[in-house]
């Protein structure tokens, strides 16, 4: 019997967490459901998994090539109906499983991802939850409504479908490529369109704050260089001005390559969603990111700009450069104008929202 869902899960770094979220899998007992690892180095302690384990395929690089390069090997290699990134922080839920995996025996094919809801135990709550109003998503409601935590955790792919896309070019080494999941989803809604499971499944663990690639490591070694020790250690390559800029610009870009797929309306309201979302992120950069002292916000704008036409990953459109400019200037002239663009998302994103349910009640 083929397996029906296969839980991808990249590491490195934390093998003790790893190896938490593979028993995890390992306690539902169904053949069913297999699970794939792979570390972005050497893990001593996870190599009993390669070769021992019916449901567990294990294998890791000899050096860190990164999450991008990580994820997309377990995308190449999975072999399921059905695959599942989960962060090695979460874990499934080992007794409600058989819902999951009947749920997406019945599915039909038109259906090509699947977004699970993330139940946070530490909190007895959810972590995230799609809307009660939506039961399902084309491109154009995807793109209007960003109905999707940017968190990694719980993205279910048709993998035939998957393995249609040119997942290589998809997954390059980029600094404006951080949401890769978010843009593999995308593109697999050109032929089908994303579900929502609402049960519980998915469960959150407890933040780490180490390994991985999403923290810096630097609160030590930069203590007597940062401007305010009591920030977060998030990885600047990641959460920086620079890097923020740069994926906004990549998304933009992104989303001006779809366009022939894509509504006039939903491009649109999804090109204002980008503005509202970066233009937040990059307001916060200085409370998540050890930043070095001096740090200029426009040198970082700038060299943003030029790496992302350097790469390809510039639109030119009108809006892009209006954001690239706007964010260059202080905060007290930007800051009203940028309260209004947000307060104008939120009000197009209920009407839109209302529009698409009255049609799915129909």
């Amino acid at each position: 019997m083929k397996e029906v869902l296969e839980i991808l899960i990249p590491t490195y770094n934390r093998p003790e967490s790893a190896k938490a979220a593979i028993e995890s899998v390992l306690a539902c007992d169904d053949d069913r459901l297999t699970v794939r690892c792979n570390s972005n180095g050497f893990e001593p302690s996870l190599e009993k998994y390669r070769d021992n384990y019916a449901r567990v395929n294990y294998d890791s690089f000899e050096s860190n090539k990164g999450p991008n390069s990580n994820i997309k090997k377990l995308f190449n290699e999975s072999n399921a109906k059905f695959c599942m990134l989960l962060s090695d922080e979460d874990r499934v839920n080992c007794e409600e499983y058989k819902n999951i995996l009947n749920f997406l025996e019945n599915l039909d094919e038109s259906t090509q991802v699947i977004a699970c809801s993330v139940f946070d135990k530490l909190k007895s709550n959810y972590y995230w939850k799609p809307s009660s109003k939506i039961s399902c998503c084309s491109i154009h409601n995807y793109v209007a409504l960003s109905p999707l935590s940017t968190y990694m955790t719980g993205f279910i792919y048709r993998v035939e479908s998957l393995k249609a896309l040119n997942i290589s070019e998809l997954m390059n080494k980029s600094t404006g490529n951080a949401y890769v999941h978010l843009d593999v989803t995308l593109y697999m809604l050109q032929k089908g369109k994303l579900e929502f499971f609402k049960d519980r499944f998915v469960e959150k663990g407890a933040d780490i704050e180490y390994g991985g690639d999403g923290y810096s490591h630097k609160v030590k070694e930069l203590s007597s260089n940062v401007s305010d020790i009591e920030n977060m250690d998030l990885n600047p390559n990641v959460y920086g001005t620079k890097a923020r800029v740069r994926q906004f610009c990549y998304r933009e870009s992104l989303l001006h390559k779809l366009k022939s797929h894509i509504g006039f309306i939903s491009f649109c309201i999804g090109k204002l969603n980008y503005i509202d979302f970066f233009y937040k992120s990059i307001m916060r950069v200085d409370k998540l990111v050890l930043m070095q002292e001096n740090t200029a916000l426009k040198s970082e704008i700038v060299s943003a700009l030029a790496d992302s036409k350097a790469n390809n990953e510039f639109s030119g459109s009108a809006s892009s450069y209006i954001f690239i400019f706007l964010i260059s200037f202080p905060r007290f002239i930007t800051h009203p104008l940028f309260l209004i663009i947000s307060n104008l998302n939120k009000l197009i994103l209920k009407i839109y929202a209302l529009h698409l349910y009255c049609l799915q009640k129909e």
